[in-house]
């Protein structure tokens, strides 16, 4: 007997209404010939039986729940260290909302937190010191005019042509302490404010400002300090 997707005290009323039906059907089963000399004591025996494995099955019901509770709070916990819910991941939903309960929290440990910024690309300089500075983020090559997504959700924090060397730049922030840019961008598609989902269209890849070809600059920051982009990213595809 599976019960999922109730909650404590219904699938309790449903067992006790069950439990009542085995007691009277125990006692209103048909008797033929044979069983003219059957006794209260025998239906008594026999309810008390389907009772006993009806109750089996209730606290097996109830240890399932309590590990599903314990289960998400876990879950919970580890996304918002995390800072995913602050940055629009993977919804969490009931653990009786059915049977893909963990699918997304899986899907975003196996593959990674961050969405590449593009759909295809070539990585043609990566998080390092150049010309010697240190380049603080990794910039993917493509042909001009190809989507640049939003790497996670969040809120555009910066959009404009402001920031010497950056060209066209995008600044989205995902939580308090976590930020990611996209530069040298031809045109930029969301305002400052906006909201945004992770793998949205926000701009179309350029080579404005301070560039040698149509890339883009991506970088990730937490607490004002870039981090190699790689460490985050979906399994590398580029």
């Amino acid at each position: 007997m599976i019960l999922f997707g109730l909650g404590r005290e219904k699938y309790l009323r449903i067992l006790s209404g069950l439990l009542g039906a085995v007691l009277v059907g125990a006692l209103l089963l048909p008797r033929g010939p044979a069983a003219q000399g059957d006794s209260i004591e025998e239906a008594s025996a026999l309810a008390q039986e389907e009772f006993e494995r009806y109750v089996r099955q209730a606290a097996l019901l109830k240890k399932n729940i309590d590990r599903a509770h314990y289960d998400r709070r876990a879950m919970m916990r580890v996304l918002r260290n995390a800072g995913v819910l602050e940055a629009g991941g993977p919804a969490i939903p009931s653990p009786f909302g059915g049977p893909s309960v963990f699918r997304p929290f899986q899907v975003k440990v196996y593959k990674g937190l961050w969405r590449w910024p593009l759909r295809a690309g070539i990585v043609s300089s990566e998080f390092k010191r150049r010309w010697g500075r240190r380049h603080e983020g990794i910039d993917i090559a493509a042909d001009r005019g190809v989507p640049v997504l939003a790497s996670a959700g969040g809120q555009v924090l910066y959009a404009g042509k402001g920031l010497k060397g950056y060209g066209n730049v995008v600044i989205v922030r995902h939580d308090q302490r976590t930020t990611t840019l996209y530069a040298h961008n031809d045109r930029l598609l969301v305002r400052s404010g906006e909201r945004v989902s992770a793998g949205q269209i926000i701009a179309m890849l350029g080579s404005s400002g301070r560039s040698t070809g149509p890339h883009v600059h991506f970088e990730i920051r937490r607490g004002g300090r870039p981090v190699n982009p790689r460490e985050l990213l979906v399994r590398s595809r580029f």
